[in-house]
């Protein structure tokens, strides 16, 4: 495919400071035939009217209600799908990219057979040189499911294309029409998870994940629920695991399961009780 045609879907809910960083760094972006679509989530802020004032540009898609990740991107896809575009891209709204960071994502399409999802290297905003998301793993037996060279150097992640279990919805590129066959994310799971469901409902249907490290951009890592060891953001993450596994394991990995994510679930909340009580001291 020459040139295949690419919509960029930024998701926003009340969240306009990171929306508007996140678009000046889109608008120098080298990719010739993308188009930058922000889905307002229905905000109840001054979200829309600053958007438009800043970048008469962008097509805003404006929701009545918050659709929450799923919903709302999926009303993105449904939008994408209408236009005719090749490839979508859902990103969040709290990253900023580098200029070159959608022609290695396009090309690994072409580049490697059956690919359905990929992703870039991820890395910490306030420290651009430490990896966020370098590829991820999952263990349907330990319920496992973590981010590959979290907190290493961008130094220690090789830079060749490889396979990932599964790629995080912070940055996903695909195929529009395999989007939309996979009926886009599922809304039941309300936050955490869709990424994770989607990328094994990818792979079930014998499509690769690839994670190309070429790719590069920058993640405000949980800005919107409290930072990333908050209770709450535990909370939300272990109920859609929960939900995750009761899907794509089999019934004999129930067990092991939950045993070891129990574990897992009680020792960060240890980590972050104990955080708690020495910041008050």
């Amino acid at each position: 495919m020459t040139d295949p045609s690419v919509c960029v879907l930024v998701l926003n809910w009340n969240g306009a400071d990171d929306t508007l960083d996140c678009l000046y760094s889109l608008k120098k972006i080298t990719y010739k035939k993308a188009r930058i679509v922000v889905i307002d989530n229905g905000s109840t802020d001054d979200s829309v009217s600053r958007i438009q004032q800043s970048h008469p540009d962008v097509h805003i898609l404006e929701l009545p209600t918050n659709l929450l990740f799923g919903g709302g991107n999926n009303a993105g896809l449904s939008w994408c799908n209408e236009q005719g575009y090749d490839f979508v891209a859902f990103l969040n709204n709290d990253t900023t990219v580098e200029p070159d960071f959608l022609e290695p994502l396009i090309n690994t399409f072409s580049d490697v057979d059956k690919v359905g999802m990929a992703a870039p290297l991820i890395c910490y905003a306030d420290t651009p040189d430490q990896v966020w998301y370098g590829g991820g793993s999952v263990n349907l037996w330990t319920g496992k499911v973590v981010h590959r060279h979290i907190r290493d150097s961008v130094q220690a992640v090789q830079n060749q294309a490889v396979n990932t279990d599964y790629i995080t919805g912070c940055c996903l590129v695909m195929p529009t029409q395999l989007a939309v066959e996979l009926q886009g994310f599922d809304p039941g799971y309300k936050m955490y998870g869709e990424d994770l469901d989607l990328s094994l409902r990818c792979k079930n249907l014998g499509y690769q994940l690839v994670f190309i490290p070429e790719s590069k951009i920058y993640h405000k890592v949980s800005a919107s629920v409290g930072g990333e060891f908050s209770l709450k953001k535990m909370h939300r993450k272990a109920g859609a695991l929960l939900k995750v596994y009761s899907r794509h394991a089999k019934w004999y990995q129930y067990l092991p399961i939950l045993l070891s994510q129990g574990w897992v679930l009680g020792s960060q909340i240890m980590q972050v009780l104990i955080k708690s009580r020495r910041s008050l001291k």
